[in-house]
């Protein structure tokens, strides 16, 4: 008897994921326990492996999101052929399906995934004018955000450059590469980003930092989130999300820290921040960063976060406007320290100066309440005893 291959659950708040890459093509055959198809969630990919053998055919295509439950492919058992002509006949009618433009007397309903009836919602979108490329013609996000490109102006000719360049080589667009550009997509054609910046006096909290006996020893960044994690519990507006009509203030406060790998960006979180102490928020960040380069992070490590935190100043960078990683409200970028000469307590004194840029998403949160946030961590970071203790 046939056996389906079906899209397995990772994380305890996941509901979809995205097929990266077939590793057995089609009509092939498979060994029980070989690894058959790539799939992607939250950025962190898993390897399906086949739960019998036989012969593979595939239910989803690459970069298809497929709901958790839903088949990923069929695996056949000898002498399955009628099954076969029968399951190629439904693949075919799928593919005619998603040809086919809507019919102007369809149902209602609309078979849609939880991500694109968010973004519907948002962007007030007919889900019943989309066209689904999905499994069965499900709605995915991707087919929302395309209909809605279709209703903003279209973009200016490119000039034409007087030599065109050579082609040197070639990076695959795809897995994780591709799922940020489209988080980061739908993140600023479903928020209005407004961005602000302030210039922090760390001195001595870089002296404290360097005072500091715990191992490991704690980096500017980890003081920033612990900072960040007070100055939320002071400003909740910064810590909320936009459900529907509902802007909903979280109780809890779970820190995403922004890490660079090989070819993207992973953010696990550190949750609970604000009940974690200084050297507990260190040693928590180590371990995240560590699991990150090794490829060792599961979902539940990188959902849930509720603020984000990502430093370019080690890149050298002074000032930057990050984008929101959604559903969230805000995010701090944080620039590099440089010493510089400015009016301290009078006088003309050199002392480390630090950029912290502040993306917020203005439907959640007005500049002002935005601005006192910015305030309060500033002042969290100029006088930084307290986050030592």
């Amino acid at each position: 008897m046939a056996a389906e291959v079906i899209m397995p659950k990772l994380g305890l708040l996941m509901t979809e994921g995205a097929v990266v890459r077939w590793l057995i093509a089609d009509g092939q055959p498979v060994e029980q326990g070989a690894p058959i198809v790539d799939i992607m969630t939250k950025k962190i990919t898993y390897r399906v492996v086949a739960p019998v053998g036989g012969t593979l055919y595939h239910m989803a295509q690459v970069d298809e999101n497929v709901l958790i439950g839903e088949p990923l492919a069929l695996i056949a058992a000898p002498g399955e052929s009628p099954l076969m002509v029968a399951f190629h006949a439904m693949q075919a009618a799928r593919r005619e399906a998603r040809r086919a433009a809507p019919s102007s007397n369809q149902s209602d309903f609309v078979p849609t995934s939880p991500w694109a009836r968010h973004l519907a919602q948002q962007l007030g979108v007919d889900l019943g004018q989309v066209q689904g490329s999905g499994r069965d013609g499900c709605v995915v996000g991707r087919d929302v955000i395309a209909w809605n490109a279709q209703t903003l102006p279209s973009s200016p000719p490119a000039i034409p450059l007087p030599h065109p360049p050579t082609r040197v080589q070639t990076v695959p667009f795809g897995g994780i590469r591709k799922m940020i550009a489209r988080r980061m997509t739908e993140s600023l054609h479903t928020m209005a980003q407004a961005t602000l910046t302030v210039e922090v006096d760390v001195t001595d909290m870089l002296k404290l930092r360097h005072q500091t006996d715990t191992h490991p020893s704690p980096t500017h960044t980890d003081i920033v989130i612990k900072a960040v994690a007070c100055a939320l519990t002071v400003h909740p507006q910064l810590n909320a999300v936009l459900l529907g009509n509902e802007i909903e203030l979280l109780e809890d406060i779970h820190i995403g820290i922004a890490v660079q790998i090989t070819d993207g960006v992973l953010v696990p979180v550190i949750r609970n921040a604000n009940q974690r102490t200084a050297t507990e928020i260190t040693q928590e960040s180590r371990r995240l960063i560590k699991a990150a380069h090794a490829g060792e992070l599961t979902v539940d490590a990188v959902t849930g976060s509720t603020f984000t935190v990502t430093d370019l100043g080690v890149y050298g960078v002074d000032f930057f406007a990050p984008i929101i990683n959604p559903p969230e409200a805000a995010i701090l970028g944080v620039g590099r320290i440089v010493e510089k000469p400015v009016v301290y307590h009078g006088k003309i004194a050199v002392r480390s100066q630090m950029m912290l840029c502040l993306t917020f998403d203005h439907r959640v949160v007005d500049g002002a309440p935005a601005a006192a946030f910015l305030g309060s961590l500033s002042e969290l970071l100029a006088q930084p005893a307290p986050l030592f203790r």
